[in-house]
């Protein structure tokens, strides 16, 4: 028999999410990198075949995309990180994110460039990647003179997730300034500035083509819940089994450093996953799980295999009852604040060792 830990992926949710998304833009292009954040590239690119485009980190992405079949439009974020890959992109047909002067300089040698699709990336902000506000001007002009293809200038919000920060407005301004001051020399330019955070919480906010990411897997961007958290389907179910029980008594301890004691006596049931499968071992004791209708809790720390719950009320959950760590029932959000991280993390540091089930 094989581990009962998997995740399952329902694809249909995952479309139903697409289709939330696009509802905000006249296009969308969906954000799979890091394996589809977790869920995995392949059968989520293939789920997403309708999409008006895919957006991946790096060439090895896109590249492993167009060796399997996929035909949508692929953006690559980061743009080439030497020669070979702008030339990849002329051969595969990729658009490609153009950042920065190094980048730049590689598609002024050679004529044949002009052929990539180019998104041009402002830096708003975020202060990460892209040209600075006082650059863009030298910045079109070179492209302008090179007869580069530039169809998209785009930048990325910082704090898109916090409703009350007014930096988001800022950022989008500024962008939309850069772009009509451009349009008397590139008059098809269009604009993509909204990620998942932008696309739920700043309607006010439009763009021609948005970049959703976290919210195609079902889980908010925002820090603060929102009246639109319940249009998003979760689309991955983290679950396992229990493979063991037991009960301990009161004064008696559980798991490594004795971080959780008794103070009654207490059912345990063992469940077979752990932080060697990406669940997070800074779990608190009382992170939820779900098992047989109920809401339950963790008891101590996480180990590698396994972690504990509390199962002393469910006298009918026993060796082979299914557990829900994150999914239809556990909100993956809960989980990653009692952690002190995000869902994002949650989802990409799944470990190969948990088998993906895809549900369509």
């Amino acid at each position: 028999m094989a581990r009962p830990t998997q995740a399952v992926i329902n694809l249909q949710h995952l479309k139903d999410n697409y289709q939330l998304a696009k509802g905000y833009s006249q296009k969308a292009y969906a954000v799979i990198k890091a394996d589809a954040y977790g869920h995995g590239l392949l059968p989520i690119a293939q789920a997403l075949s309708d999409a008006d485009g895919l957006a991946v980190a790096c060439m090895d992405e896109a590249l492993q995309l167009r060796q399997h079949g996929i035909n949508n439009p692929i953006l690559v974020l980061e743009g080439g990180y030497d020669e070979e890959e702008w030339l990849a992109a002329i051969e595969h047909d990729i658009e490609m994110v153009l950042h920065h002067q190094s980048q730049l300089a590689i598609l002024l040698t050679k004529s044949h460039f002009k052929q990539i699709k180019l998104w041009l990336k402002i830096d708003t902000g975020m202060n990460r990647l892209g040209f600075r506000l006082n650059e863009c001007h030298d910045i079109f002009q070179q492209c302008q003179h090179a007869d580069l293809n530039i169809k998209v200038v785009m930048s990325h919000f910082a704090c898109a997730d916090d409703l009350c920060h007014e930096k988001t407005l800022d950022q989008f301004q500024r962008l939309d300034e850069i772009l009509q001051l451009q349009k008397e020399f590139w008059p098809d330019l269009i604009l993509s500035s909204n990620n998942s955070a932008a696309i739920i919480g700043w309607p006010e906010i439009s763009d021609h083509i948005s970049r959703p990411g976290i919210m195609l897997y079902g889980s908010s961007p925002l820090i603060k819940k929102d009246k639109h958290d319940h249009l998003l389907k979760p689309v991955m179910t983290l679950k396992s089994q229990i493979i063991a029980s037991h009960t301990v008594k009161a004064g008696e301890t559980i798991g490594y450093g004795d971080s959780w004691v008794a103070d009654k006596t207490t059912r345990v049931g063992i469940v077979a996953i752990g932080y060697g499968d990406g669940y997070p071992r800074s779990a608190p004791s009382g992170t939820p799980v779900w098992c047989q209708g109920s809401y339950l809790q963790t008891l101590g720390r996480v180990s590698m295999d396994m972690l504990c719950i509390d199962i002393s009320e469910q006298t009918e959950i026993n060796i082979g009852s299914e557990v829900e760590l994150w999914g239809q029932y556990v909100n993956a959000n809960e989980v990653a604040s009692l952690c002190n991280t995000i869902s994002y993390e949650l989802f990409c540091q799944l470990t190969p060792r948990v088998k993906r089930v895809y549900k369509k």
